[in-house]
């Protein structure tokens, strides 16, 4: 039966034109942290408590990164390491079985001591082998995660590396962290022959916008709060629109202070 004979639910139509149209498969969206702990509730792993403060670990040892989650070149050669060395320490079937013992003693009525002493037995037994597997394939997986790091510091540069030096005409500013004063600041990449600092807002992580300044040009950031909107701005301290803008809050400032 060819096409044009096919007969329509209101009668016979007539087909003027055909068209075909060639479209790419698109890759299924990206996890949020949000989705990312519904998926492990389906795949009962973790808990209430512990799902959430899995994620942020994982976030703050560099394995994943961004709102909309994506792999680090760290996390996925973690992985990749794990798969092959030490695939047993990402078998999701054996953390759910582990998590299902736990919470076992918790609903058992009967016998809880000796089932307790029981569960908590066979996972040191699992955790023992586990240890040992790994200690065997400690220099490969160490070798690996080595790369990873590498790898993870140098995409790292690249994606906080903002404009050339506009002091020593060097180096490059890029954004750095701190962790003495436990906050971000842009500085030259020449340092110590170059010591151009901007300061940035504190308690936030600072990002590139992908957006240059409408008035000085230079790249706009993004600083990141939790449960906050990103506010973008620009960290030139020398821009028209940051001096007026200062200007403007120390004047309120100041009349405020005279009405106290």
């Amino acid at each position: 039966m060819q096409e044009k004979d096919i007969p329509d639910l209101n009668g016979k139509v007539k087909i003027d034109e055909i068209k075909h149209f060639k479209k790419e498969t698109q890759p299924p969206k990206r996890f949020t942290p949000t989705s990312l702990i519904t998926l492990m509730e389906k795949k009962n792993l973790g808990t209430k408590t512990t799902r959430s403060l899995i994620i942020e670990t994982l976030f703050d040892r560099g394995y994943l990164d961004g709102k909309s989650i994506k792999a680090t070149k760290l996390g996925i050669k973690l992985i990749e390491s794990l798969e092959k060395y030490s695939p047993i320490i990402i078998d999701e079937n054996l953390t759910r079985k582990m998590e299902e013992e736990m919470d076992s003693i918790l609903s058992s009525k009967e016998n809880l001591k000796e089932k307790e002493k029981g569960i908590i037995s066979k996972i040191e037994h699992i955790i023992t082998d586990i240890s040992k597997e790994f200690k065997i394939k400690e220099a490969e997986i160490g070798k690996a995660l080595l790369e990873g790091i590498q790898e993870h510091i140098k995409e790292e540069r690249e994606n906080n590396t903002l404009i050339q030096c506009p002091t020593c005409k060097q180096g490059n500013l890029r954004i750095l962290y701190s962790k003495k004063t436990r906050r971000s600041f842009v500085a030259c990449s020449a340092y110590p022959e170059c010591r151009q600092t901007y300061n940035l807002p504190p308690n936030a992580l600072i990002k590139k916008s992908g957006k240059n300044c409408e008035t000085c040009n230079y790249p706009k950031l993004l600083s990141i709060k939790k449960a906050k909107r990103p506010w973008e701005f620009c960290f030139n301290p020398n821009c028209p629109i940051v001096i007026k803008r200062r200007e403007e809050w120390e004047a309120k400032k100041s009349a405020q202070a005279q009405f106290k």
